[in-house]
Parts: structure tokens; sequence; C-alpha cells
């Protein structure tokens, strides 16, 4: 056991309590993890950042520990954000917190750690956190909370929940967000070895949970996320393989609700159940409550925390409910108002949603939490919020329910009959809304339902078609490829027969707009286009820009939806065969080859290894592999309307009996699969599960695709250069499904497969990803 002193003032004292040589993270022990915070506390003051505003933006793993144990012992206000978190939204938060500096944390032991930006304004009131929501209103907010108030919590989680010295605590969930926060402390407080781990990374989750570790704090997504790999997993495994989680005691989901189909999944994966967490980011957890309990419920109060329930309207009990949830802790006499109905549930208490969006039909309370559940119970819904609408009526509210599907899942009216089977007439849906995807924020909880409104840039987006105009004008003057090389006005008006003024005025807006430049071959050269790509990707753009991406083609995908968009009526004539010569010339340029010729590289085949590829093109990698190696084989599998014939090679090995076609994968045969340019087709590479099952253990799916940008939509990041206007095409042409890595992270998480490198390209929508079967 080791040595513990007295009660502690602070999070670094609860860390000295123990005896230096205890381990309290993975490679470091409470005398190192000491050590180590004082350094980052020793730069905050040498900084003159004590009482400022700190971001934190790390991953998961034990620097962030030490980082923010030395913030708050050097006085300064951590404001922990996620390590994704784009530029603009860290200046607006630093804005709202008065200003402040990012914390620069050095990536090897021994180097100086830094504090950038400009100093911020210094609060009074000693050490705190700074923590970013977004409340019930939608705009950000800071809301800070103490030292004491972290112990306090902390104290919560060793003397309500039960955690001892003797647990390992798996943390698989945003260290910026308060309830990851509220474990950690309760960890530090009761002396336990913590693992704070990526999100994302299931795989490593996984194996702490088969390493021993007897605790692990979720959020429902991730719980679903892991119970899902696992169960993939458990259908491979040999008889008498080992236990998942031989010593797991605990899994505790919060940041959102249990329902039955969650429940059911975990302690099906992994035999035990999952124990409830609720709180707010004002006061951290205040409820908790074991394995087993009824679905939506969220347990009993913690220790030190009161609880009543109050009518909405008058603020007078109810304690019958449905009733508003307040809470005060530690003797405070003041209630905070927690945004939530609730109604008890013998010794505990069932949230019911958000006040805002509860609804109200003919004097009875409609949960969508409950209504949601139902939804979730489906096999084929992956997603759902529920919302209300208010009618002219007082009390008579509608019901709106966003699903997201799987492919080939049901339609709306497949929809309202699974929840008339499962809910009373007055719960089921009015509206039911399909979706491609459902946003979430950092800890995995559905985000509020976005609001659009026009910016300024609108005004910009007005005047844009003449920039691309102006570019097709060029092309269209055979001006490329001597404005390639770089050339002056005369020689180019005499080259092309233009007149010397009117060719001059389109040069110069051109060079304004960004689309030339000016500037000495010496400080251009760097960002030279190579002109071949250049001009397949002009004469693509030009053609989208007057068949396919039109506004009155979007309209009418708008009104009608993809599946009965003009695109799918178009007849496969000559001109469709004029579109797919130039998508294809496109889409195999040089920046294409050199992707295929670095992925192979990456996959690195064996003489002789089988390849299945599914693409929307004429199947070059498997082509790229038959040149160095004639005795290799597989599959083609060419998807949507776009694709093209078949490359030379690959058309002679499937004349010859090597290459099969068609889109019936062959099971467990293929060493690697890659999905190239097809990912976000719904009819074909969507279909994660079925194409890893083609692979052989052991074997490799590969992912060339382009993605959307992962940066905020108003984000000083985006803009028509970042790859967002990507989205119009697959919405005219093409397919929508895994439309950002993150999404498609997700869905190769939930076909059982772990990502295993990740390479973007600057400057660049492309990405490499590489991912294989769960362990």
């Amino acid at each position: 056991m080791p040595e513990v002193t007295a009660s502690p003032g602070t999070l670094l004292d609860a860390v000295r309590r123990f005896d230096p040589g205890h381990p309290v993270l993975e490679g470091l022990t409470c005398g190192e993890l000491t050590s180590r915070a004082q350094a980052v506390a020793e730069a905050v003051r040498a900084h003159e950042a004590v009482g400022e505003a700190v971001v934190l933006r790390m991953p998961n793993g034990p620097d962030w520990v030490v980082a923010f144990l030395g913030l708050l012992a050097g006085g300064s206000l951590p404001l922990p954000v996620a390590p994704d978190t784009p530029g603009p939204e860290v200046r607006r938060l630093l804005e709202l917190a008065g200003g402040g500096r990012v914390l620069a944390y050095p990536e090897r032991p021994g180097e100086k750690i830094e504090l950038t930006g400009s100093p911020g304004v210094r609060v009074d009131g000693g050490p705190g956190v700074l923590l970013p929501t977004s409340g019930s209103t939608g705009s950000p907010k800071l809301v800070r909370r103490d030292e004491a108030s972290w112990l306090s919590e902390a104290r919560r989680y060793r003397d309500g929940v039960g955690v001892t010295e003797e647990d390992t605590v798996v943390l698989p969930v945003p260290l910026s967000h308060a309830y990851a926060l509220g474990w950690l402390c309760g960890g530090l407080l009761s002396g336990a070895a913590l693992r704070p781990v990526p999100p994302t990374a299931l795989g490593q989750t996984a194996r702490e949970l088969a390493e021993g570790a007897t605790v692990i704090t979720l959020v429902p997504a991730t719980a679903r996320l892991l119970a899902t790999r696992q169960q993939v997993r458990a259908r491979r495994a040999r008889p008498g393989s080992p236990a998942p989680a031989p010593r797991l005691r605990i899994a505790m989901v919060g940041a959102g609700p249990v329902d039955a189909s969650l429940d059911t999944l975990f302690t099906e994966a992994y035999g035990i159940g999952v124990a409830r967490n609720y709180g707010s980011t004002e006061l951290g957890a205040v409820f908790s409550g074991p394995a087993g309990l009824p679905p939506l419920c969220v347990g009993a109060p913690l220790p030190g925390v009161e609880h009543r329930l109050v009518d909405p309207a008058t603020q007078e009990p109810a304690p019958q409910g449905p009733g508003a949830l307040q809470i005060r802790t530690d003797g405070v006499p003041d209630w905070h108002d927690m945004g939530d109905l609730a109604v008890p549930d013998g010794g505990s208490l069932r949230i019911l949603g958000r006040e805002g969006t509860a609804v109200r039909r003919g004097g009875r309370w409609v949960a969508p939490l409950e209504i949601e559940a139902v939804f979730r119970a489906h096999d084929a819904v992956r997603e759902v919020r529920v919302t209300g609408r208010p009618r002219v009526h007082q009390g008579e509210d509608g019901i709106a329910a966003e699903v997201v599907v799987a492919p080939g899942g049901p339609d709306e009216t497949e929809l309202r009959a699974h929840a008339a089977r499962h809910l009373a007439p007055y719960k089921v849906p009015d509206t039911i809304v399909l979706r491609s995807a459902l946003p979430r924020t950092a800890s995995g909880k559905t985000a509020a339902a976005a609001r659009y409104r026009l910016t300024p840039r609108a005004i910009e987006a007005a005047r844009a078609y003449k920039t691309s105009e102006l570019l097709f004008a060029l092309h269209e003057l055979g001006a490329l490829t001597a404005l390639a090389e770089g050339t002056a006005l005369a020689p180019l008006s005499a080259e092309l027969g233009c007149d010397p003024r009117a060719l001059e005025v389109l040069l110069d807006t051109a060079a304004s707009l960004g689309l030339l430049s000016t500037a000495a071959e010496s400080e251009s050269a760097a960002a030279r286009v190579p002109l071949a790509e250049l001009t397949a990707f002009v004469r693509l753009e030009e053609r989208l820009s007057r068949d396919l991406v039109t506004r009155e083609a979007l309209a009418a995908v708008a009104r009608s939806g993809q599946a009965r968009r003009p695109f799918e009526r178009r007849p496969e004539d000559a001109d469709h065969a004029e579109l797919v010569t130039v998508y294809q010339g496109a889409m195999s340029g040089p920046s294409a080859l050199a992707r295929t010729a670095l992925g192979l590289r990456l996959l690195r085949p064996r003489p002789g290894a089988r390849l299945v590829e599914v693409t929307a093109g004429p199947g070059r990698y498997l082509d790229r592999l038959l040149a160095r190696d004639p005795a290799a084989g597989g599959h083609l599998w060419q998807t949507g309307r776009l694709s093209g014939p078949a490359a030379g090679r690959v058309a002679e090995a499937v004349a010859a009996g090597r290459v099969s076609t068609g889109p019936g994968l062959p099971v467990g045969r293929a060493d690697f699969c890659v999905i190239s340019n097809a990912v976000h087709d719904p009819a074909s590479g969507a279909l994660l599960s079925a194409v890893l099952a083609s692979l052989k253990p052991g074997g490799l799916l590969l992912v060339d695709d382009v993605f959307l940008p992962s940066g905020r939509p108003d984000g000083e990041d985006t803009g028509p250069a970042s790859g967002a206007e990507l989205a119009l095409d697959w919405l005219t042409h093409g397919g929508t499904a895994w439309t950002s890595v993150e999404a498609l992270t997700t869905g190769l998480a939930e076909a059982g497969a772990d990502v295993v490198r990740h390479l973007p390209f600057d400057h660049s929508p492309c990405h490499l990803v590489i991912a294989k079967e769960a362990d």
C-alpha cells in the first residue's frame, strides 16, 4: 500500500500524498509526475502568466496530465481544448478569456517549455480551469471552476463510486471535457493508475482492458464503438481465446444517455453492464449508479450532493415529476438548474431530456431520449436526434426525428412503422428526416442542430463565378502552357493573336485574384503547378460547371434527392463517353499516380500477392502491381458511371483469368484491399464490412480518396481552396458516405477495424488511410 499523508489542498498535493515510487501514469511514478509538473509551473512563472488563461491543446496521454497539473501549480488558468481545434476557434476562446497564451509543450524531455502569444488579462481568485461550453444557447462561453471544485468532485469518485489505489483506470474520453477531467482528478486523489488514451484509439483501449484494467470511463458513442468492435472480434476468435477484459469491474458511461440497446450491447461484448454518470460542466459529476439500472436512469446523488425537482413554470416543488432538476453541492446554499427534466424511477432518477427540447403533447411530457432509444434499437440506425417543434396551440408541439441509417437501410415509411410498433401514438414523430450524418461534439455527444445564416461571404460568392470563368477563358485561348512557364504580355498576345489591351486586363485581373503571379521566378518556383494536371482539372471543372454542377442540377438534387438526381438519368451516349474521358484524365494525373506508388510501397506486397481494388477508375493500383509482378492477381470492382474501361494490364489479367471483376467480392482471399476514389459511394466503397471480409487474416485495407476538411465551417482556416466544395461533386454525381476522415475512422471501428496509418497531403484534400482488422 502506498504511503498517504494529510488531506490535499491542491491536485498536485494529491499526487504528493503517495509514495514517490507509486506508479500513476504509464512510465511515470508520483515522484516523476510531480517533478515534471513543477517544471511546467516554473515556466508559467517565468513567463509571468500567473492568473492568465493558457490554452492546453494536446492529445490524451501522460504529457497532457503533466502539463495540466503544472499549469495549475504555476497559478495559471488552463483552458483545455481538443488537439484538432482550429486556430480561429482557439483565438475566439482566448478572446472570451480576456486574452492569453498557448502552451508549447516540448516533444522531448529536457527541451524548453514555452508559452506562445501575447499576455492576457490577469484574473484574481487563484488557480482554476476554464472550460469551453455552448450551454443551452449554442453560443460559446467559458465556465471557470476553481481547484477546490475539482478536489470536491474527486472525492465523489473516491467515496461515492469507489475508485481506489488498486484500480487501473482507462480514460478514452477527451481530457479537455469536464467529464474526463473529473475522472482524472478522482483517479489522482485515489492513487489509481491512470491510462489516458486518444478517443479514437480503440485498439489501444482494448489492449488496456485485455491487460487488466479495472475501470473504464466512456461516453455513449465510444462505448458503442468499443462494444461493436469487440463483438466483431469475438465472432472471429478461436475457442478458448482470452477474455477481452478479465479484471474489468466498472464501465461507466457519462456525458449522454444510456438506453437499453447500449447496455445490452456492452454486456454481450464484455460481460459487464454499464454504470451511469450524470453531471454538468459547472458542477462536475453529481449522480452515479451501478450497472443494471433501467434505461435513461442515472443513479443516486453522490456524497455531498442534494437535488430537487421543481415545476419549470412556477418553480414550485414537483417531487413526483416530471420536473426541472436542480442541484446544490458541498453545502452551498444556491441551487443550480441542470437544464434537464427528470422523474423519480425507484431509487434512481430518469432523465427525460433538456427542458428546451422536451415536448408537451396534450398535457403529457414526451421524452426525446425515449424516442431516440427506440430508433437506436433498429439494427440499421446509426444515429438519431429527436427535437420538438412548437405549434400554434400551446402544449401540442410537433416531434421531429433526424435519423442516420446504414447504406441500404430503411426509408421514412419503414422507420415510422418501427416507431409505431414501440411507442404510444402521441410519441410517434410527426416528421422523420433521413440524414447522411449528425455532427458530434468532442466528447461524442450529438451536437445541437445547426442554424444556417448567410454571411458577408455570400456577396463574394455571387461574384466568384467570374474567377472560374476567367480561368476557363485562359484555357480556351490556349494560354495555360505559356503561363505555366511564365511569359510577358507582348509575346503572349502575339502568340495567341489577342488584342494586347484586352488581354492585359484579363491577366492583371487573374493576378489580382491569385490565379497568376508576377513574382520573380525564384520566388514562385515552389508554388508552380504541373501543367498537365492543371489542364486536366481545368477541363473537368469547365465541363462540370456547364453540365453536372450547375445551379439547375444543385436545385434539382435538393428537391429530388440523390437517388433521382439528373445524373442518374443521363443516357450513356457519346456525350457521356466524353465526360468519362475528361473525368478520368483529371483523376489519373501525376498526383494520383504518385499516391498509387506511395500506397503500394506502404502495403509492401509480396510476390504473387492478391489485391482487391474497389474504384471509380481504371484500377490503377492493380495495374501498377501487375507491372511490377506479373504473377500477382486479384479482383476489380469498378463502381459508378464514370469509371471508364479497365487499365491495359488489368484487362489482360482479366482475360487471362488472374483478375476477376464485378461487385461480388471474394471472401477471405485477398492480401490487400484498396478503395480508390470510391469510399464515398454507398453502393460499394462505403460497405466497409464487406470490403474487410475480402481480406485474409492480417490483411490490410488502404483507402485513397479525398475528404472534406475537418475545421469549423465558419473558421478562418477554411475557404474555397480548402476542399469543402467537393461536397457538391458528391451530391450531384458521387456519393456522400464517410465524407471526413473522422467519419471513416468511426465506420472502420464499427466494422471491426483499426486505423494503423493516416497520411494526409499538404495543400490537398487527399488522404491515404491504412487499416486492419482488430487483433
